[in-house]
């Protein structure tokens, strides 16, 4: 059975037919290099380095080929090499070739799913969700895509518009299994300190990205991502403050930085801001200044977040692999 015969009519026990989109959805990977020396690991793309003797991309083809929600897969990347990694998997995975940063990339595989899509009856492909999914994450499931998956389509069934972009983000409870523990080594990155919670970003998202009216300042948010760098901080917050209604942005920017470093303390100027640093006050945030509805959805799948970002995630993913796989199972397990 091809993922195309999925029928969406039918339910995992618990779920109703608010909890899935009409069809299952297709999936982007985001393989290239950005032909960028400073993006390599070990002089090499990301997606072929190999964790668990087993290149980082093929973890995340065999989840997504595994997922009941998703479609055909279109992995965005190097094409020869790719086609020579990924020789013998089904023919609903695709390879795009890479035509320059994050973003031109995203869009050359958003284009091919629009194309595979173009004379189906029904919805119209600007109003078809897509999921994007980053290359390099040894710890992702099957069971971690369709939740999620599942999440965005229950938020997108009970909003006034569905999302232009469903941003997925992961709670310290879902990452500390991760953290270093009696003398092992691990993984710990910032969080976004919120009223709610401490977040951070995961690598997968569902998104309309026709419905985003200021696409580009997507490319600008990936380049100063590392909120741990004060010079990327304030680039951002400068960027937002140049665009309709970015003051706002940018101060939030300022502000959420300004409360993870006073987060060790936990004083009363941290209690303060952080009380006002709410999802909604985020996500109204980047709705403007994106340009379209966009929504936090958060998973209990920690290993969403466990990408390759440096020489160092890497050798920590691979060492630890067996035992976070492990992990991950029993996670896969809880929420079955």
């Amino acid at each position: 059975m091809t993922h195309s015969d999925v029928n969406p009519e039918v339910s995992e026990p618990g779920q109703g037919k608010e909890d899935a989109y009409p069809f299952p959805l297709d999936a982007v990977v985001l393989a290239g290099t950005h032909r960028n020396p400073k993006r390599l690991i070990a002089g090499r793309n990301k997606a072929f380095l190999k964790v668990g003797e087993q290149a980082l991309i093929r973890y995340v083809i065999d989840a997504l080929l595994a997922a009941r929600q998703v479609d055909q897969i279109f992995v965005v990347g190097p094409a020869e090499e790719l086609l020579e990694e990924l020789a013998g998997f089904p023919t609903s995975v695709r390879v795009i070739a890479q035509r320059g940063k994050m973003l031109t990339n995203c869009w050359a595989g958003i284009e091919a799913s629009e194309d595979a899509h173009r004379n189906d009856p029904g919805m119209p492909v600007k109003e078809r969700p897509i999921l994007i999914i980053s290359c390099d994450l040894p710890l992702v499931t099957e069971r971690a895509v369709d939740d999620f998956i599942t999440r965005c389509a229950r938020l997108d069934s009970t909003s006034d518009e569905p999302g232009a972009m469903l941003v997925g983000a992961v709670d310290e409870p879902g990452v500390r299994p991760f953290y270093p523990q009696a003398g092992l080594q691990g993984i710990k990155r910032p969080f976004v300190e919120l009223a709610g919670g401490r977040l951070r970003l995961a690598n997968i998202y569902v998104g309309r990205p026709r419905k985003l009216s200021h696409q580009e300042i997507l490319q600008t948010g990936f380049s100063y991502r590392k909120a741990k760098d004060w010079r990327n901080v304030v680039a951002l917050a400068y960027n937002f403050f140049r665009r309709p209604h970015g003051w706002h942005s940018a101060w939030l920017t300022m502000r959420v930085q300004l409360t993870l470093m006073l987060s060790k303390g936990k004083g009363r100027w941290y209690r303060r801001l952080r009380a006002g640093n709410t999802e909604a006050r985020v996500e109204k945030c980047l709705s403007e200044v994106l340009g379209g509805p966009v929504r936090i959805v958060v998973t209990p799948f920690g290993g969403l977040s466990l990408d390759v970002d440096d020489q160092e995630d890497y050798q920590i993913l691979d060492a630890r692999y067996q035992d976070w796989a492990a992990i991950t199972a029993a996670v896969d397990t809880e929420h079955d």
